[in-house]
């Protein structure tokens, strides 16, 4: 039986690697990645493990249509501005609409964006604008957004959102704290992309999963379990008070992405806006992903 190949872009990156890795674990695929040249190195681990490189950029029409020539599925891993989420993937896009590609997965991977007011998230609108781009024109291309809430990662939960400080011992809340919230690891996003990518059957065209669906008091519960610690509870004010401090920042610096990114981020998590409805953990049960709990145990946090 010929190996189902799928393309990957943006393997040089965190999830991206991992999403290679994932694919690279099923004998049945073939993997190949697009690569800037100079940047070979960056993915030499997925290549020594037998992934297939192709030099170039989202920019090169002949790369991405050797890429996507033959392939299964095409999944986008891509971080950046609107030249490469909306444009670059765009490309990307139309080479796997022109070649036949039975699926394409763009590089989303956060909460149910569809569902976020606009505006709320400044980074989101270029997603939301991609989206909208690929219901006109992908022709029979299956396209399939993996939504998984916010990174279950000392990186992203523990700091760039930093709903519980570590060393302080404390964690925070907006509002009421009633909204649940999803959280799920790089690894278990990068499985689950993986089972999407190669899945035979119609996938839905928002796919959630998650490790971990909790509010504000069961973050804490689940924190103090896996940690033995207990935190001190910080209340920071309502949900308005949040917005008001999201616009003094953007009015303050607005050229400072990261003074007022991660508080959009905690607003729409902590509010409930886009909160993922619908997990659908049960398609792919050989998955057991990670717990809050879990997670915070294995890493000492």
């Amino acid at each position: 039986m010929s190996k189902k190949i799928i393309a990957l872009v943006g393997g040089t990156g965190r999830l991206g690697n991992l999403i290679g890795k994932a694919l690279l674990e099923k004998p049945d695929v073939e993997l190949r990645v697009l690569v800037r040249p100079g940047s070979r190195d960056k993915i030499a681990d997925l290549e020594q493990r037998g992934a297939h490189i192709v030099e170039g950029a989202l920019a090169d029409g002949p790369a991405l249509a050797t890429l996507c020539k033959g392939a299964y599925a095409v999944v986008s891993a891509v971080q950046g501005g609107p030249d490469v989420i909306i444009e670059g993937q765009r490309r990307l896009l139309h080479a796997a609409r022109d070649a036949g590609v039975r699926r394409f997965i763009p590089s989303d991977y956060s909460i149910d964006l569809f569902e976020v007011k606009p505006g709320n998230i400044t980074t989101s609108e270029m997603r939301r604008q991609f989206a909208l781009i690929e219901e006109k024109e992908r022709g029979d291309v299956e396209v399939v957004h993996v939504l998984c809430g916010g990174f279950l990662d000392r990186g992203v939960l523990f700091g760039f959102i930093r709903v519980i400080d570590v060393e302080k011992r404390t964690a925070y809340v907006w509002g009421d704290g009633k909204a649940p919230m999803a959280w799920t690891t790089y690894d278990d996003t990068a499985r689950y992309t993986a089972e999407a990518a190669v899945d035979e059957r119609s996938v839905p065209r928002k796919l959630a999963v998650a490790g971990s669906v909790v509010d504000f008091a069961q973050l804490v519960a689940e924190y103090e379990a896996g940690s033995g610690k207990k935190l001190t509870i910080e209340r920071l004010g309502s949900i308005d008070d949040l917005s008001a401090r999201i616009a003094n920042a953007q009015q303050q610096n607005p050229q400072n992405l990261y003074a007022y990114l991660p508080l959009m981020y905690l607003r729409s998590l902590m509010s409930g806006e886009g909160t993922l409805e619908t997990l659908m953990n049960d398609r792919y049960p050989a998955i057991r992903p990670t717990t809050v709990r879990e997670y915070v145990a294995k890493e000492g946090l």
